[in-house]
């Protein structure tokens, strides 16, 4: 996967179990759901994984398409300022 190239991100339907999160490609995604484990993640750091790992702002169309997907899923929440992964 090259950088940017977010549309060849494959979510896998159904709950996040942490096997699947641990199976997950590309590396920022693991790294993005990781991040979100514990206390969570500011919008600052999400970008930050972002642009790491995809070279793209949290801003841009595929960006939010890919957290669109990933809330639907009910694998990523906002809860107050902060980014959380939900495993289960």
């Amino acid at each position: 996967m090259t950088p940017g190239d977010l549309s060849a991100v494959v979510v896998p339907e159904g709950p996040l179990t942490m096997s699947t999160l641990l199976a997950l490609e590309p590396a920022a995604l693991r790294r993005l759901l990781k991040g979100g484990l514990r206390r969570g993640m500011s919008a600052e750091q999400l970008d930050s994984i972002f642009q790491d790992g995809w070279g793209c702002s949290l801003e841009t169309p595929d960006a939010q398409e890919l957290l669109q997907l990933l809330v639907a899923r009910g694998w990523l929440q906002v809860d107050g300022s902060q980014w959380k992964t939900r495993l289960g």
